[in-house]
């Protein structure tokens, strides 16, 4: 299985927006869609790492993907997040995925066990097997506890399992691996928004951002070689890891004119003094987009 149109470019995660009750927001699912779609953006990744899919149950896994689709209404590409604790689970996420419209799904390792190869090879297989659409690897060690090593990737390529890698580990010497290993043969995805624009000149076939939620036009600029876009970016994101990762994210976004709620524990909430400092240091950079 090959993906017929390639999907590249800069590609947002996106996060989870959640009303006063704590319930997923779809009407906020739909007007951020529309704003990074005016923004540039080519494709959204829904349900993932910055969508606090630990945190959410199956049914809004689903939910979140579905109205992601709808919103995008062929504006945007969807590339669905189907992590679950076992493989049932991530077949009927998958299922749900594709019955949705999604153009492709992605996911990472099993977590928190650690997994030889043989068992993390299973797992894809397993996805493979439930459903039509292109699937994506996904590599976060550093969450994961798992990774897809080279040789693993290798025999998952070979045997037509996956068709493109998300790494997150933004380590040049591993995005030039995978290069070298996929050969043109599926997509390479970096992330970890201050390897931006490295990774894009090393070569990869697209690059999927969590700051991109916010500031989708920076990040084209970064797309398109912008080192100016870069330094600025670089100093939001130490900005958000020092100010509580999601909670950042979503307090910068709020002051963007878009209200995504609360996060989910064990991720905090900002305060308001923390939310200032936050906002200061974007300020102090000028216009972003």
């Amino acid at each position: 299985m090959t993906v017929t149109a390639p999907i590249s470019g800069m590609i947002v995660a996106t996060l989870t927006p959640y009303d006063a009750r704590g319930r997923v927001n779809v009407d906020a699912i739909h007007r951020h869609i529309a704003f990074l779609a005016d923004g540039g953006i080519p494709a959204v990744a829904p349900a993932g790492t910055t969508g606090e899919f630990l945190y959410l149950s199956d049914e809004e896994r689903a939910e979140v993907v579905r109205e992601t689709v709808r919103a995008a209404a062929g504006r945007l590409r969807v590339i669905a997040g189907v992590w679950a604790l076992d493989t049932e689970g991530v077949g009927r996420l998958a299922r749900a995925a594709e019955a949705a419209g999604a153009d492709a799904v992605f996911l990472t390792t099993p977590v928190y066990y650690p997994a030889a190869d043989e068992a993390v090879v299973r797992w894809y297989q397993s996805a493979r097997a439930q459903t039509g659409l292109p699937l994506f690897a996904y590599n976060i060690p550093q969450y994961a506890v798992n990774g897809v090593t080279a040789a693993a990737l290798r025999r998952l390529i070979d045997e037509g399992v996956v068709q493109g890698i998300k790494d997150s580990t933004g380590k040049p010497d591993r995005i030039q691996e995978l290069l070298d290993l996929c050969a043109g043969r599926i997509a390479v995805y970096g992330a970890s928004d201050s390897f931006a624009l490295q990774a894009r000149r090393m070569g990869v076939d697209g690059f999927i951002s969590a700051l991109a939620n916010i500031y989708p036009r920076t990040f084209a600029r970064i797309w398109n070689g912008d080192e100016e876009a870069q330094r600025a970016i670089d100093r939001v994101r130490s900005a958000v890891k020092g100010y509580g990762g999601i909670g950042g994210l979503k307090s910068l976004l709020r002051a963007r004119g878009h209200d995504f709620g609360c996060t989910r524990l064990p991720f905090a909430e900002l305060t308001t003094a923390e939310e200032a400092e936050l906002r200061a240091v974007v300020e102090s950079l000028g216009p972003l987009d």
